[in-house]
């Protein structure tokens, strides 16, 4: 109960910080809309008393024309407010996705790529979405006010019915009738209909948000595999592999499950709010029955019955509507505290403030201390007590077999992961006291699975909506891009891939020139190419690191490859073996050493003859 108070406060704490004035804007529209039925109700029991009393046309009709009048402008005043408000809730929905998105960007790296992550993720957007949108939460609150307001005005209509008349027919009935407190009667009517839709809505409510948490994963899993048939550059594989079959059955699978479980959820439903169905009829049967007496006997007028009867039912569906809503609230708060337990992530890495060194030489020196890491859920370390040091401003080679920790080892330099043992030091100094952002900016690294974004080319190259043109232009010959440049009538305003109009296609080496122009744009002292290239030949693939090399000739380069053509102009070649570095040296020296270098080249060594 507590966390769920403290969701609500949050989310009207929220909604004014992003949007100020919405929630007082929905609350105003509601007690007008509350007002509305009211308004018609008495006005229309009036105009049929004095029509059944033959009061002259044009009374009638002046009562009809205010009553028109007053109705006109409520609606007018409620339908321009709620096209405000639907303004207001979109821009709120935005701000929120924003919000989302932000995090995401914001978690520790290590922590975006665990499961558990990602079903927060979907969690948080889906029930930011659907169930627990805080727009809805913002209109449920307002309805409460709302309903709260049509109570009052009920009351107000109905005290009247139950003031004792002076006039009272002979016999029991319309004697029971006219005392006061039959009024009981009619209040035990509204509290076995409260009690009744609390209890029935309550367990409906749950009974969703059980099958929202059962199906987060599945519907997850379903929005991958529905999103292959539309991942145009798998198409071809999935064609070549005839794996349809495969994928759809996936689909089947998946879709199955949810048929059944949500099938299994409208069924258990239907059972739970028949009660209700029920007691409405019982509500309804026993207003009509004492409202619809007391007219027989005189005590009020046909127009006062109708008025009564509604007011009445006003009554009831409002009662029975706040308990509706403050469950309803309550369950969106849980929907919505999701939410902030993804935007209440903390983030692991030590977060610094010592800004790197701007030197002119670059003059920097990386030292691993003692350095071991393993993935989290596993016991096994990838790297183990690794030490080295690397000046900047050297050529350094990693090589060694699949599964070594080459990788691995980028990844902690880079702090997208921290050691599990050990430290890595900048100039003497823990790498986790320096300011992240301004620690990575000493880093330019094009990985093996590098990934370009279906925008501008210019855009990906810069990394950013605003850049030098020349210089991207610059940077993408260098890189050897110019040819096709040449080709697209854009230049480096053309869009790649098929997310936006006009989007053209690049080949995988094309995509790897653009990759490399980024790293060059960027223009980090110290540069890492992580394998980019394994997909090429030997000869292809050692030609074009030679060629990096020579456009980063005055910065710190660092090489990853499992072959070691990639190696012979670096002046230091680190080879790895199960997590440690089991040789360093230049390409002669560690040929002339007769170790796993020297076996791995021999076994290469036909490639590049």
């Amino acid at each position: 109960m507590n966390k769920r108070m403290n969701t609500i406060k949050k989310v009207l704490k929220l909604t004014h910080k992003l949007q100020k004035g919405h929630i007082s804007l929905i609350v105003i529209n509601r007690l007008v809309n509350a007002a509305i039925p009211f308004l018609d109700i008495i006005f229309t029991s009036i105009i049929l008393d004095q029509l059944i009393s033959r009061v002259p046309f044009e009374v009638i009709m002046k009562n009809a024309i205010i009553i028109i009048s007053i109705r006109a402008i409520t609606g007018l005043f409620y339908w321009g407010m709620e096209h405000v408000i639907a303004v207001n809730s979109a821009t709120l929905n935005e701000k929120i996705d924003q919000m989302i998105c932000e995090k995401t960007f914001d978690i520790d790296y290590d922590i975006l790529e665990k499961r558990e992550t990602l079903d927060m993720i979907k969690k948080a957007e889906e029930g930011m979405n659907s169930h627990g949108n805080i727009t809805g939460f913002c209109q449920n609150f307002a309805g409460i006010v709302e309903m709260i307001a049509k109570i009052i005005y009920s009351i107000a209509i109905l005290v009247p019915l139950f003031i004792p008349s002076s006039y009272v027919p002979a016999g029991f009935l319309p004697q029971l009738l006219n005392k006061w407190y039959v009024v009981f009667v009619l209040v035990a009517v509204i509290i076995v209909k409260v009690a009744t839709s609390t209890a029935i809505n309550k367990k409906s409510q749950k009974t969703q948000q059980q099958f929202f948490i059962q199906n987060v994963r599945a519907n997850r899993e379903y929005g991958y595999y529905f999103n292959l048939m539309f991942e145009y550059s798998l198409g071809k594989y999935i064609r070549l592999y005839k794996s349809q079959n495969m994928v759809m059955g996936k689909v089947a699978g998946t879709l199955n499950w949810m048929e059944k479980q949500f099938i299994s959820l409208l069924a258990g439903i239907n059972l739970i709010q028949l009660p209700d169905f029920l007691v409405q009829f019982l509500v309804q049967g026993i207003s009509y029955a004492f409202v619809g007496l007391k007219a027989i006997y005189g005590f009020i007028s046909v127009g006062s019955a109708l008025k009564y009867i509604t007011a009445y039912g006003q009554l009831v569906d409002s009662i029975s509507g706040i308990s509706y809503s403050i469950i309803d609230l309550g369950i969106k708060s849980e929907y919505l505290s999701y939410f902030y337990d993804f935007m209440e992530i903390e983030n692991k890495q030590y977060d610094g403030t010592i800004p790197t060194e701007k030197r002119d030489d670059n003059e920097f020196e990386i030292e691993f201390k003692d350095v071991s890491f393993k993935y989290a859920n596993t016991e096994n370390y990838v790297l183990k007590h690794l030490n080295q040091k690397i000046k900047i401003g050297t050529k350094t080679a990693i090589v060694g077999k699949n599964g070594a920790g080459k990788t691995t080892f980028i990844k902690l330099l880079c702090r997208l992961y921290e050691p599990t043992e050990g430290q890595i030091l900048l100039n003497g100094i823990d790498i986790r006291y320096y300011d992240y952002k301004d620690y990575t900016d000493l880093f330019s690294v094009v990985f093996q699975d590098f990934n370009l974004f279906s925008f501008s080319i210019a855009e990906n190259v810069a990394s950013n909506g605003t850049y030098d043109e020349a210089r991207v232009t610059d940077c993408l010959n260098r890189a050897g891009f110019t040819e096709r440049l040449a080709k697209l009538e854009n230049g480096i305003k053309s869009n790649i891939y098929q997310q936006e109009d006009g989007g053209v296609e690049i080949s995988g080496g094309e995509a790897q020139k653009i990759a490399i122009a980024r790293a060059l744009y960027k223009d980090a002292p110290l540069v890492i190419l992580d394998e980019p290239t394994s997909a090429l030949d030997p000869v292809s693939e050692y030609e074009i690191y030679k060629k990096f090399d020579e456009m980063v000739e005055d910065k710190t380069s660092i090489y990853i490859s499992h072959r070691m053509s990639s190696c012979r102009f670096c002046d230091n070649i680190l080879v790895f073996d199960d997590g440690q570095i089991v040789e360093q040296g230049s390409h002669d020296k560690l040929l002339l050493n007769k170790g796993l270098y020297s076996e791995l080249w021999n076994a290469q060594a036909q490639y590049y003859e």
